[in-house]
């Protein structure tokens, strides 16, 4: 069930992403990094999303952290 919720999604990201990339005139349709990189992308999403989180959130808590030590 979780493998399939994982696909289900990057399959999702994959076409949205998809979708960006083929409208963009900036970009080569032949470059294969950029291929490479909307293919790999969505296959990592679950290592991504939770990193991001984590550093969003250990940020804002040294800005609270920061912002309540002036108030003193």
């Amino acid at each position: 069930m979780i493998i399939i919720g994982y696909f289900s999604i990057a399959l999702i990201v994959f076409f949205v992403w998809f979708k960006s990339f083929w409208k963009d005139t900036a970009t080569s349709k032949k470059d294969l990094i950029s291929w490479i990189a909307l293919v790999i992308g969505p296959l990592v999403w679950p290592v991504v999303l939770p990193l991001s989180i984590l550093q969003i959130t250990s940020k804002k808590s040294v800005v609270q952290a920061a912002k309540s030590e002036q108030n003193f």
